[in-house]
């Protein structure tokens, strides 16, 4: 996610006041591309139903699995609790709250934006034995960081993202359990990732941002961090969390990660050149990442080990300025020498035309929409940003389609407004905008049958009760014939 913003009421260039200091600018008119679609999101996709499963969260991210317990999901919510969600009864059980560990929320004050949190859950693949799993939480800098910090001496971190591990009984996560594996001091408040996931492999995947702030460039950023492997930020990591013969002998290093035995890189280190990759998942070995663009490119790329994805030389498939002092901006021709071998996306669209931030999801192995079926489905967080007003509910839900050649192509789904609109959960009071009210699309879960849900809440930020979990289904049928299915009525 950035700090250039939108006013949700008008599609107007203005200058709005950082909660950073600084301003943001919407459209930057220097931007080569900002009046230009050069990756324009395809309408008029498949036609989606949406059943509300549960509400009442607060910034729900992601619904995660435990191996063992396909009945349920396991929700993380932003403001620091794991909460899990009965599928056939809609049950909540907060099974474990971080909320106490976190940095407090809201960059601007109360009901504003942030990108700080409880941002991630990861179940241990012998979870069933063990009870195993870790998290990814935003801190407050009050110990050693695992790796040297980017920052220059005399300047503190925003804060620190820490990677723990917990022990789950049948009556919860033991709070004594814990044991911290990374912590990593965070430049700024912003891209964060977190993610973190298991793969077939068993291993952890860490994603990292670039530690924030814009253009990969601000105080901690000398160079840039997304193509620097002496450091962790921009990444996505990968470790053992069996084994202990990493530096600090919390976790063990894979000897096939790219940089091992390399004096001087950060051997946790599996790919390089990501922005904010804030959400992401398998396909058996396919590992999918969206990672959240600059100003003017969304992107879905598959990542394998040793890949680099470019930022910040490239934005998507385009070459990137940071314009020096002005906001940057994507570009034809590169600014320098170029690295070989760097990885475009398979799929992008542009940033302020189609959204602000790509929310990765998974690919559907479900049966509830034959259409969708073997297709990548993901979301847009929002049409319209604002830092400073709670109304960023105009996201999308998008899907993948394969192309013989070139990149994939992205597809809006249809329905989404309507189905929020009917279940109650746009603002009817509020002045009509350029887009139809939907959701903050923050991400998405996948349960033990393949079946897809969308989590956000009303206004983007991590604030209020307004967060739900709904399950992608069949549209409605038109009336007069109603469906009879649970959330169908007239």
């Amino acid at each position: 996610m950035r700090r250039t913003t939108l006013l949700s009421s008008a599609l107007t260039v203005v200058l709005l006041v950082s909660p950073l200091g600084g301003t943001a600018l919407a459209h930057p008119p220097d931007n080569p591309y900002d009046n230009t679609y050069f990756a324009p999101v395809k309408t008029g996709g498949v036609k989606i139903g949406l059943e509300k499963v549960v509400d009442g969260l607060t910034a729900p991210l992601k619904g995660v699995r435990a191996p063992g317990h396909d009945d349920r999901l396991y929700v993380i919510d932003q403001v620091g609790k794991l909460v899990a969600v009965n599928l056939k009864t809609s049950a909540l059980t907060t099974v474990l709250d971080v909320s106490s560990r976190l940095v407090p929320l809201g960059v601007g004050g109360p009901n504003t934006f942030d990108e700080r949190g409880f941002l991630g859950t990861a179940f241990h693949p012998d979870f069933a034995r063990n009870g195993l799993l870790y998290t990814w939480t935003s801190e407050k800098a009050t110990a050693t960081p695992t790796f040297p910090t980017t920052l220059p001496a005399g300047v503190a971190p925003d804060h620190q993202n820490v990677l723990a591990e917990w022990t789950m009984t049948a009556a919860g996560v033991d709070p004594a359990s814990r044991r911290e594996l990374m912590r990593i001091d965070w430049p700024q408040f912003n891209h964060n990732a977190g993610d973190i996931a298991f793969g077939s492999d068993g291993l952890l995947y860490v994603p990292t941002g670039d530690g924030g702030g814009s253009d990969d460039e601000e105080v901690g950023h000398a160079g840039g961090n997304a193509q620097n492997a002496t450091n962790p930020l921009g990444d996505i990591l990968r470790i053992d969390v069996n084994k202990r013969d990493s530096a600090n002998q919390q976790y063990g290093i894979p000897a096939t990660n790219p940089y091992v035995g390399l004096p001087g890189l950060v051997s946790e280190i599996y790919a390089i050149g990501f922005r904010n990759p804030w959400r992401l998942s398998f396909d058996g070995d396919k590992l999918y990442v969206g990672d959240v663009g600059q100003n003017d490119i969304e992107e879905v790329s598959l990542v394998v080990n040793g890949g680099n994805y470019g930022w910040r030389i490239k934005e998507g498939t385009l070459f990137f300025s940071p314009n020096g002092t002005k906001a940057g901006t994507a570009q034809r021709k590169p600014l320098g020498p170029v690295p070989p071998g760097l990885q475009d996306p398979i799929a992008q669209y542009d940033t302020h035309h189609e959204g602000h931030s790509v929310i990765g999801g998974f690919v559907y192995r479900g049966h509830e929409i034959p259409q969708l079926r073997g297709k990548y489905v993901f979301g847009e967080w929002s049409r319209l940003f604002s830092t400073t007003a709670p109304t960023n509910n105009y996201g999308r839900i998008l899907y993948l389609e394969e192309r013989r050649f070139g990149l994939d192509r992205v597809i809006d789904t249809r329905g989404f407004a309507d189905e929020a609109k009917r279940l109650g959960l746009t603002d009817l009071s509020r002045p009509h905008a350029a887009f139809e009210q939907s959701l903050s699309v923050f991400g998405f879960a996948e349960d033990a049958s393949g079946e897809l849900y969308v989590l956000g809440n009303r206004g983007g930020v991590p604030f209020g009760n307004g967060g739900v979990m709904l399950k992608l289904t069949r549209p409605c049928l038109e009336a007069p014939v109603r469906d009879s299915r649970a959330g169908c009525g007239p």
